[in-house]
């Protein structure tokens, strides 16, 4: 019976530090310094953030890969050309369904995307099958974050039950 005993407190505790000490990257959203969205880290995932641009009143979009665990700008499409469009960005530019595209662009990021909301930008992050609508006027940070398997657990838990 001791036996038993100190197996499975040996046990316990082997389990407790492993989810504590072993590091597991997290893909993050938060929205003013709190995590919204939470999603596995998944090498080589794509997702793309869109927004309807301020002054031209159409939509834009940059697409981004995670790759490393790092945040790689891949590609842009928007509607309109014109003043403050690099004309050089990435390996090809064309047209295709009334929208500019730019592709074969690889600049890294880092870690984190750092973003600002307006009023009426309507931004939105497009992760695998999720579109995620973000809140007006907020500050957002997009993220690859490493953290125990526990905290990971926890941090994704929490964000599911709101």
């Amino acid at each position: 019976m001791k036996w038993k005993f100190i197996t499975i407190a040996a046990v316990t505790l082997f389990v407790v530090v492993f989810l504590e000490v072993v590091q597991i990257p997290l893909f993050v959203i938060e929205a003013e310094g709190e995590a919204e969205h939470v999603f596995w880290y998944r090498e080589d995932a794509e997702f793309s953030v869109r927004w309807t641009h301020s002054v031209e009143k159409e939509d834009w979009e940059e697409m981004f890969a995670l790759e490393d665990e790092m945040i790689e700008l891949t590609a842009t499409r928007f509607k309109t050309f014109g003043a403050g469009v690099p004309n050089d960005a990435g390996e090809d530019t064309f047209l295709k369904d009334g929208w500019v595209y730019m592709t074969g662009i690889t600049q890294t990021i880092g870690k984190e995307l750092a973003l600002r909301t307006g009023r009426e930008t309507n931004h939105r992050v497009i992760y695998e099958h999720h579109r995620l609508d973000l809140k007006k006027n907020h500050s957002y940070r997009i993220k690859v974050d490493r953290s125990s398997i526990w905290k990971g657990i926890k941090t994704y838990i929490s964000v599911k039950l709101r």
